[in-house]
């Protein structure tokens, strides 16, 4: 299939392989998967390895990317990687494949995230698990559809899709004031995380990594107000394999009557 405009500009999205996010990788791991085994496992975005890299193994995983780039990265990793833009073009697997289909900050990217929401229910068994998060808007993060992704809208997104909601938490810490500070702070890590690289030859964990892990602790997660999270998670179940689809129909039931 010919490159998509997307394509193109993921084509080098990950430039080089980053052990940077290793911690919160590995925190969707101990919070979502813990002995979880035997599984067949799909993450989409995940180029620089994501939460599958931790899975195989023990578990059957596959990864989708856009970028042609995190083919090589995630082939080097041990997972079988496929390209694909899922804002619309078909994931390259059968119905009823996966036991769990993760997308980690995935969405809030998509031209067609309901185009992708329909994939994702297709591929994944009925009452799979869909692990999936956005970012926080008051991070900002540029978005094209901005009132999707607050916490309770996208919420209730899911759930208007017929996902079954069974958690859902934050990630990581957006502060008070961060739009008074953010110009600053991220000026700050971007220069910690080239210092890093230049010193020891790879992406490493830098300190504002190790906040937002400590901040996303059982303790922390339970008393930070969900408003200052950096980004929002979502623990659901795929309860009704078609329910992406029949919204449409539902909607156009309701509305026929004001036309």
């Amino acid at each position: 299939m010919q490159n998509s405009e997307e394509k193109k500009l993921h084509e080098e999205y990950y430039i080089k392989s980053d052990n940077s996010n290793t911690l919160k990788y590995k925190w969707y791991k101990e919070r979502y998967f813990n002995n979880v085994k035997g599984k067949k496992i799909l993450e989409i975005g995940c180029g620089d390895g994501g939460v599958v890299q931790f899975l195989k193994g023990e578990n059957e995983v596959y990864a989708v990317d856009i970028s042609k780039n995190a083919m090589k990265f995630l082939k080097q990793k041990g997972v079988k990687a496929f390209l694909a833009d899922v804002s619309k073009e078909n994931l390259p697997f059968k119905d009823s494949t996966f036991d769990i289909v993760i997308a980690l900050e995935v969405l809030e990217h998509l031209k067609a995230p309901q185009y992708a929401i329909e994939e994702i229910q297709r591929v994944l068994k009925q009452n799979g698990r869909f692990v999936c998060s956005i970012p926080n808007p008051r991070t900002g993060h540029k978005l094209l559809y901005p009132c999707l992704f607050k916490f309770r809208n996208f919420k209730k997104y899911l759930s208007n899709n017929r996902f079954s909601i069974l958690s859902a938490t934050t990630y990581g810490i957006c502060p008070p004031f961060w739009d008074q500070f953010r110009t600053l702070i991220t000026k700050e890590w971007k220069k910690e995380k080239q210092e890093l690289r230049k010193k020891e030859g790879g992406g490493q964990i830098t300190f504002l990594t190790k906040v937002a892990r400590f901040m996303s602790s059982d303790l922390m997660s339970a008393i930070k107000p969900k408003i200052f999270g950096w980004s929002f998670v979502y623990e659901t179940l795929n309860s009704n394999p078609f329910g992406a689809k029949e919204i449409y129909k539902e909607i156009a039931e309701e509305t026929k009557g004001a036309y």
